[in-house]
């Protein structure tokens, strides 16, 4: 049997980044409509100051309608790379350029409904050059040891899937901790 397929997708409504679009599949000799988010993906990082000292941004976000706590982030902008955007994102939101990236891996937050992966990254060798967020960013930096913001994913104060995701990816392949 032939492997699925998206055969057509029809754009519903355009916004300032994404399109939700109507997808087409075509399986088993059937078809049948999917609704789509089409995201260009995004890049999350964990910028180290020292070895046990990372960055974290208390941000507000109306997703939820409430502030949380996160890593810097961001989407990636036309003709960008992953890489491109994190050393942007990490500049923009802590006001650190990062002398050395180390890619952890990507994953896929909602493959159910959109098209957004996700690369992680660990920043380090980091340069102070002065935070530059963009207007409609509602953030405030704040240093916290990684032991710490570890606790916090398990204490559910960090709830913030990519934040949580990045965390522990980097715990369990660099540090093998057992969570």
């Amino acid at each position: 049997m032939a492997e699925p397929r998206i055969v057509e997708r029809r754009v519903l409504c355009r916004g300032r980044r994404f399109e939700f679009c109507s997808a087409i599949v075509e399986y088993g000799g059937r078809r049948f409509s999917r609704d789509l988010l089409l995201h260009p993906g995004a890049v999350v990082a964990i910028p180290f100051l020292d070895e046990e000292k990372i960055v974290l941004l208390r941000q507000w976000r109306p997703g939820c309608n409430c502030w949380l706590y996160e890593l810097p982030a961001g989407t990636l902008e036309p003709n960008e790379s992953p890489e491109e955007t994190i050393r942007r994102e990490l500049v923009e939101e802590t006001g650190y350029r990062p002398g050395q990236l180390e890619l952890l891996g990507y994953f896929y937050p909602s493959p159910g409904v959109s098209t957004e992966k996700i690369y992680v990254y660990a920043a380090y060798k980091l340069e102070r050059v002065g935070a530059r967020p963009e207007e409609d960013e509602i953030l405030k930096p704040f240093v916290v040891e990684f032991g710490r913001a570890l606790k916090m994913v398990l204490e559910g104060e960090i709830v913030d899937g990519k934040t949580m995701i990045a965390l522990m990816l980097y715990a369990m392949r660099k540090r093998k901790h057992a969570l």
